[in-house]
């Protein structure tokens, strides 16, 4: 990781020689640690971070000023997704990572970690935030062939199948073949980032497993990006589990996604505590431990400006733990929070593989 920051600290020709070229459209540095990486596989590894949902992500979207990384073209999107394809494939290849596939590879690499070395291969699901990857329902196949079992369908803004985060309406008529083939397929659908009209459509459309994988509560943080108890407790009926986030933006209660005027370009001032108020909340709710997981988001980007002040790198999710005892969580319940919810769901999408 530290390695990482000094390479990227040549940006703007803070280095001898001018910027590093793995440097190039990385966010400015400035004191307040905007862009500073706080996530690489070395420091996964040390946090005992054995599983993730690792997303393609590349959504249709006229670039403005607030957004400038959407595509232009559902072609162009698509190149991307599979560019973050071949990527983690390369990683695999490297023995860095491990695709899991099926519900066998899932009890091997949690088995594996259990005594894990420094080198250990990370288990990786492939999932998808905002569905512009996937061309329509015969391409849908050849995602799920390459290892694809979760995707949500919208993204910030307006995509190809519907409104996102951000804007008011509902999914689009093709957005429904799309869903179905999905389903059929037995991919988890993700209802992150849906808007309100579109998550409750989704919910009706579909039949198969459904989670968020990153979202907070909206009782405790305004704004749509989040969900209102309605929509816990709905998730909650269905079987759905729920991946906090440790941003500053879904912690902090002055911010609004529904209200541009709010944003704040400040430094985090919640610690990690404040991720457990909204455990907290759906726990309460639900009546249950069993629809809360960690979504965090932290490689989402954003650097250490928003991340909770006590966390330096995703290692520090460790500390956490000990974070979720005081707060009366026993051994029992802070496990199925860090990774029993998740491998149950994930035990039950994925297809079973051959022992």
């Amino acid at each position: 990781m530290y390695t990482l920051r000094e390479r990227e600290d040549l940006l703007a020709g803070q280095g001898p020689s001018g910027p590093h070229p793995d440097a190039l459209c990385k966010l400015p540095r400035d004191g307040a640690g905007k862009g500073i990486p706080t996530v690489a596989l070395p420091e996964m590894r040390s946090g005992g971070i054995g599983i993730v949902l690792s997303t393609i992500m590349s959504r249709v979207q006229v670039p403005h000023g607030a957004l400038s990384d959407g595509m232009r073209t559902q072609a162009a999107a698509h190149a991307i997704g599979q560019s973050h394809l071949h990527y983690y494939k390369a990683l695999e290849r490297q023995g860095e990572v491990t695709f899991i596939r099926t519900a066998h590879d899932l009890q091997q690499v949690a088995a594996a970690w259990s005594s894990r070395g420094p080198d250990s291969p990370i288990g990786l699901i492939l999932s998808m935030e905002s569905a512009d990857p996937i061309l329509g329902p015969d391409d849908v196949e050849f995602w799920f062939e390459a290892g694809l079992r979760s995707v949500s369908l919208t993204h910030f803004g307006i995509n190809t199948w519907g409104h996102g985060t951000g804007t008011k309406g509902g999914l689009y008529a093709c957005a429904y073949p799309l869903l179905e083939a999905l389903q059929a397929a037995g991919i988890a659908l993700d209802v992150t980032h849906a808007a309100d009209i579109a998550f409750w459509q989704l919910l009706e459309a579909w039949d198969g497993p459904l989670h968020a994988s990153h979202c907070n509560c909206r009782s405790l943080v305004p704004g749509q990006r989040h969900l209102s108890d309605e929509m816990i407790k709905a998730l909650a009926d269905r079987g759905g589990v729920i991946g906090v986030v440790f941003a500053e933006p879904m912690l902090n209660p002055d911010w609004n996604f529904d209200d541009p005027a709010s944003f704040s370009a400040s430094t985090a001032q919640r610690s990690m505590t404040a991720v457990v108020d909204h455990i907290d909340h759906i726990c309460q709710l639900t009546g249950s431990i069993e629809h809360v997981a960690l979504g965090t988001d932290l490689d989402g980007g954003f650097g250490r400006e928003w991340a909770p002040t006590d966390y330096d790198t995703i290692a520090d999710l460790q500390r956490f733990l000990s974070i979720l005892e005081r707060r009366g969580y026993g051994p029992a319940d802070r496990d199925a929070i860090a990774h029993g919810n998740l491998l149950r769901f994930m035990g039950d999408v994925l297809p079973k593989g051959s022992p």
